[in-house]
């Protein structure tokens, strides 16, 4: 008895080292947005607000989808802070790198003279066979804080393939779609700004 056991002992413990070793988590960030025109401040203050985003486009895990129903996580893949806080970073980055205001805050202190909100409407890797996507779609919504109504209210949706089905590449493809979108709603900022 004491010998069944002592190999059962064995067997156990031989089982445990013989297993492989998990997978290693790796952590992305949003490539730099490139391209950033220079303007003169049109605007004293802005406020970008953490954009709001609902189930899963809240989580740090990179979603992707193989059909236009089902939406799945990677178990390994994660960005390094939540698309909510990578969109806003990222678009208050742009707005103080462009000069367009003087000042660009990340939270709202009830003096600024803009401020902008943004919601995640997908944020996702689309593949298809060997082919892969990012697609990014927010909506944009700017308010004067004198004003009830918004000024600039928008949807931006951008599909960017990448150049080979690696997770490297497909965030280079999140990087030019957001900076895709950003670069447009600057625009039609600037257009609603001027008027």
């Amino acid at each position: 008895m004491r010998y069944q056991i002592f190999f059962l002992f064995l067997f156990v413990l031989t089982a445990c080292v013989q297993q492989p070793p998990l997978p290693t988590d790796h952590y992305y960030r949003l490539p730099g947005i490139e391209g950033i025109s220079t303007d003169k401040a049109i605007i004293e203050s802005v406020s970008v607000i953490s954009f709001q985003a609902d189930g899963l486009y809240r989580e740090r895990a990179i979603l992707y989808s193989e059909n236009e129903i089902e939406i799945k996580q990677y178990h390994y893949h994660h960005w390094v802070d939540s698309p909510s806080r990578l969109l806003q970073e990222h678009l208050a980055d742009m707005l103080s790198s462009s000069g367009i205001s003087k000042i660009v805050l990340t939270t709202f202190e009830g003096n600024s003279n803009l401020i902008i909100k943004g919601k995640i409407k997908a944020f996702e890797q689309k593949k298809s066979g060997n082919q892969s996507s990012a697609l990014v779609s927010i909506e944009f919504r700017v308010d004067r804080s004198n004003d009830n109504q918004p000024i600039l209210f928008k949807q931006y949706t951008q599909v960017i393939s990448s150049e080979e089905s690696s997770i490297t590449s497909v965030i280079g493809a999140f990087g030019v779609a957001v900076n895709n979108i950003y670069t447009n709603f600057y625009n039609d900022l600037k257009e609603v700004l001027n008027m």
